[in-house]
């Protein structure tokens, strides 16, 4: 073989092993991070547990989707196809809420383990994941896989018009939507913060709200075993809630007679059909909310109340 022979026949070799390194390398790096999401998938559910995942499957746009049937009707629950996107619920009626999550980069959600979809290594030190429920909801967890992970987490929300939360006594917040029809409807929750640490011990951990973005501060320590897991868990579309009128709307409930009962009508379905609460007993509870300066409350499945302001965001003025 000449040296213009063995140049040639060195250089096909070096095409071909550089081929090869292209080819594999993908695949290789498909592996690790199929490898990466199981685990953190694996480490959430041991946490979490599955009993109450709902089923989801691949939907356009999305890294997952479930459909769950509540009392109130189809809920859809798309986690994003990335870490920069929200995690959506959409209620019956086709109002959305939305909340995105905590992250420094761009990172595809991979579904892995009984269903968790997980953003592998989305922030410094930390791994964020969409758990689907089958109340209709989700949650969206943070592991701080180390004592480097940021131990303030920031969530933006993304709450339809006429919308807003309260703070409510279990250290979450109610989502109320007003109707304009002179009743705000509880529409949603966003349930009490947890975390928990390695060995599944409470890690303390609470909520403030700053304009539009929910923040959960986790107060990890010295003593603290990582990878810690923490969760805001929402739902929405709750139309079986509570209807909190307010006190204009409260006074002619209480004139009784056909106004009273062509007020009621606007209710959405579900609140006084459940229960056989009727009209005149609407009326009469309209009647005493009113002599206490007070506003009249109907809950689901319940008899008609009043309320001083606290409930409702202050919603009794």
């Amino acid at each position: 073989m000449n040296h213009r022979q063995r140049t040639a026949t060195g250089l096909v070799a070096a095409v071909t092993a550089t081929s090869l390194v292209l080819a594999i390398a993908p695949s290789a790096s498909a592996d690790v991070r199929d490898q990466r999401s199981q685990k953190a998938a694996a480490g959430i559910e041991r946490i979490t547990g599955t009993q109450d995942l709902a089923p989801s499957s691949a939907a356009p746009g999305a890294a997952a989707q479930s459909v769950t049937q509540t009392e109130s009707g189809t809920v859809t629950v798309r986690a994003p196809e990335d870490s920069t996107g929200n995690v959506k619920a959409t209620a019956p009626d086709g109002t959305a809420f939305g909340l995105g999550l905590p992250q420094a980069k761009s990172v595809e959600g991979v579904k892995a383990g009984s269903g968790t979809i997980v953003y592998p290594d989305a922030a410094h030190s930390t791994d964020l994941a969409v758990q689907p429920t089958t109340d209709g909801g989700a949650r969206t967890l943070v592991t701080l896989k180390d004592k480097d992970a940021p131990t303030e987490q920031r969530f933006d929300l993304h709450i339809p018009a006429g919308a807003h939360l309260a703070a409510n006594n279990s250290g979450g917040y109610d989502i109320f939507q007003e109707t304009g029809k002179g009743f705000t409807i509880l529409k949603g929750t966003i349930s009490a913060p947890w975390a928990k640490d390695a060995h599944g011990k409470d890690v303390a951990t609470s909520y403030k709200l700053e304009g539009g973005t929910l923040v959960q501060s986790i107060n990890t320590n010295s003593t603290t075993a990582f990878p810690v897991v923490a969760d805001p868990h929402y739902t929405w579309g709750i139309i079986s809630g509570t209807v909190y009128f307010n006190k204009s709307e409260t006074r002619k409930i209480a004139l009784g007679g056909g106004l009273a009962a062509t007020i009621i009508a606007s209710i959405p379905a579900g609140f006084t059909t459940a229960a056989g609460i009727t009209v005149a007993a609407i009326t009469t509870m309209a009647n005493i909310a009113q002599s206490h300066k007070k506003c009249l409350k109907i809950k689901s499945y319940g008899k008609p109340g009043e309320y001083s302001g606290k409930q409702g965001d202050g919603y009794c003025r």
